[in-house]
């Protein structure tokens, strides 16, 4: 009991210091766990973004120096993937929803 005694008239004689320490260590556990959020928060938001745009793949016809189309023949006019090529790469993609696009 004595020890309490003690501590109590230590706070109330040096007010100042206990009242500067009290806010040390609010200020430092809210800098904690404010870190951590922020923490937490950035690595979902890089795993949001890395997530929309690493699941596209576009798969295009390449055509050499010539004019050619690589694989084939038919020039440069024949540039789109045929049904085979799609299934194929549908097959490839899968469980991935595959969607032909035709640009011009």
């Amino acid at each position: 009991m004595i020890f309490w005694e003690i501590a109590k008239r230590n706070v109330k004689i040096h007010m100042l210091r206990s009242f500067l320490a009290m806010l040390g260590i609010v200020i430092g556990v809210v800098t904690i766990s404010t870190m951590g959020i922020l923490g937490n928060s950035m690595i979902l938001a890089v795993s949001d973004s890395l997530r929309s745009v690493g699941d596209s793949v576009i798969v295009t016809t390449h055509v050499s120096g010539n004019g050619s189309v690589f694989g084939g023949s038919g020039g440069a006019a024949n540039l789109k993937i045929i049904e085979q090529q799609f299934q194929q790469i549908k097959r490839v993609s899968a469980p991935n929803i595959a969607i032909p696009v035709l640009q011009t």
